[in-house]
């Protein structure tokens, strides 16, 4: 069974977190699914990404299997079987209802068939976020960055991990982030 934790992160909350896991641990930032099998550091930007942390202490040689479909030939980490997490990060969208807005990302593993050391490391990366992020302050699950936490002071909606349509139901929800704001400018 895996565990996650929830996280809205700009990316000078991203560059903190990774500087904290890079100065304590032998660790690889990398796409999970790429072109190669050969395991690359990426090179951040600010947009959505689905990568994996790999810890070369816990996992001295990580290696991509090959996936093949009809149009492609993909490589993959397998975070199934192997200690390593996978770390989907926020993306900035542009505008959600005529505001700017912040997708969820996470820290996700599985732990099952794994040394405990995987675990325990997991468990310091959540205590980090916990001691240096703050609880989604809409009651919402997950953790907020402190840069985060300003563009939703400042306004910004905070969305969850698969972007919501602009249904009547959606807005109404998200809208509830900032209803004190509204009422005050009535």
């Amino acid at each position: 069974m895996g565990r996650q934790v929830l996280l809205h992160m700009l990316p000078e909350d991203r560059n903190a977190f990774l500087a904290y896991i890079q100065e304590n641990w032998p660790v690889v930032v990398t796409n999970i699914v790429a072109n190669s099998a050969e395991v690359m550091p990426v090179n951040l930007i600010d947009r959505s990404q689905w990568l994996c942390i790999w810890n070369r202490k816990l996992l001295p040689l990580l290696e991509r299997k090959l996936i093949r479909n009809a149009q492609h030939e993909l490589y993959r980490v397998d975070e199934q079987h192997l200690p390593v997490l996978e770390f989907s990060t926020s993306c900035l969208r542009v505008v959600w209802d005529g505001r700017p807005a912040l997708v969820q990302g996470r820290i996700f593993g599985i732990f099952e068939g794994k040394p405990p050391e995987f675990k325990k490391w997991y468990e310091a990366l959540v205590r980090w976020i916990k001691q240096n992020f703050q609880r989604h302050p809409t009651g919402t699950r997950g953790y907020v960055g402190p840069h985060a936490h300003e563009f939703y002071r400042k306004g910004g909606y905070l969305l969850p991990i698969v972007v919501p349509p602009e249904t009547k139901v959606w807005l109404r929800e998200i809208r509830k982030q900032h209803r004190e704001v509204e009422i005050k400018r009535e």
